[in-house]
């Protein structure tokens, strides 16, 4: 339930608000409804991960892959590391990562809060 209320939720704060917006979303719902600090992680991390992804893929499907081809050059001397994924792939997988680690470390503070609280 909370990896799915931290999708929808963010997904229309984005719409409206910046990109940082997922870490009070996953503080608050991880707060109220998260079991434990590992579910609390694993929702905010996934939620976001799952998000972006889908968003990224939506965007590199409508521009004909073109749009990620350009970002993904923009970094290829600092991906060297990942030379032989192409730029779509590696750029996925950057931006997931960096996601949900805000997202994952928001809910993790979120549970420890209401712990603190209690």
């Amino acid at each position: 339930m909370v990896y799915i209320l931290i999708l929808v939720i963010s997904a229309v704060a984005q719409l409206f608000l910046p990109w940082w917006v997922i870490a009070p979303v996953a503080f608050i719902i991880a707060m109220w409804q998260a079991k434990s600090p590992k579910a609390a992680y694993l929702a905010g991390a996934g939620a976001i991960a799952t998000l972006w992804i889908a968003y990224a893929a939506c965007l590199n499907i409508s521009s004909g892959g073109i749009m990620l081809e350009r970002i993904g050059g923009l970094f290829s001397e600092s991906l060297k590391f990942l030379k032989s994924i192409p730029y779509s792939i590696s750029f996925f997988f950057i931006m997931a990562l960096i996601g949900s680690q805000v997202a994952g470390f928001s809910a993790l503070a979120g549970y420890h809060f209401r712990q603190l609280i209690k």
